[in-house]
């Protein structure tokens, strides 16, 4: 793809690598639809200071709205589960993976991501250790939401009291831990000026070949490659420290 510098006739060469399907596009933006709209109802129901908002035909209508959201957000992950099985085992697969160089991405992001320091970072596979962290967090979050949401709405009346409690206890910490995930991950996301082509996936499918390179090394290259150039880099980098240092 060429692009043209704005104000002259220069152009240059951008390669775009595929990176979401169009399903998994949707499902990122179902998910967030119905997320938003479920955190901003179930704060309500849950916040004491906003009970006398939440009576009567007013708390219906939150309770009410709170199930329809709920029904959008897990009707999502069965879809993409029928129509795209084998994209949606490899995704848990390569999210549910952890590896040593995700300890380095961890101590290194701080600086990268929050004091805007260009530290280097280790090599990454297609999703790196802050997307797959993410990632974990709403499936297992999701899971927890189903089970507890369905305890209950239909289980009130039908299951012992204190499961009841503890359904409601897990579903009200699962809401507090995914909003705070979901809080860094839009800051990275749409606010950080350094991931703006994280959005561009999202919305497009793709990434540029610079970015697979630099935040997705193991992808890009293969893990092995990957693991080589950045082994190879940090000896020389080694190296050049004691000359520094002399001089």
């Amino acid at each position: 793809m060429s692009v043209k510098i704005k104000g002259t006739s220069g152009t240059f060469q951008i390669r775009w690598i595929p990176k979401y399907t169009f399903l998994e596009r949707l499902g990122h933006w179902v998910h967030a639809a119905a997320y938003i709209p479920l955190a901003i109802t179930g704060f309500m129901l849950f916040a004491p200071w906003f009970e006398p908002l939440t009576q009567g035909s007013a708390g219906q209508t939150y309770r009410f709205l709170h199930r329809i959201f709920s029904i959008a957000l897990g009707i999502m992950p069965i879809v993409y589960a029928v129509l795209q099985p084998r994209r949606l085992w490899m995704h848990l697969r390569e999210n549910f993976r952890f590896t040593r160089e995700d300890i380095g991405w961890l101590k290194a992001a701080i600086p990268y991501y929050i004091l805007g320091r260009h530290v280097e970072m280790p090599p990454q596979p297609r999703f790196n250790t802050g997307e797959r962290l993410n990632a974990v967090t709403i499936i297992i979050g999701t899971v927890l939401f189903g089970v507890t949401g369905l305890l209950m709405w239909f289980g009130r009346g039908y299951i012992p009291t204190w499961m009841y409690r503890l359904a409601v206890i897990i579903h009200d910490l699962t809401a507090i831990v995914t909003f705070a995930m979901f809080i860094v991950h839009f800051f990275l996301a749409v606010v950080h000026p350094l991931m703006w082509q994280s959005l561009v996936s999202m919305r497009y499918g793709v990434v540029s070949e610079s970015y697979a390179r630099e935040h997705h090394a193991m992808w890009y290259y293969g893990e092995k490659r990957a693991r080589e150039m950045w082994e190879k880099h940090k000896a020389e980098k080694e190296e050049q420290q004691p000359a520094e240092q002399e001089r």
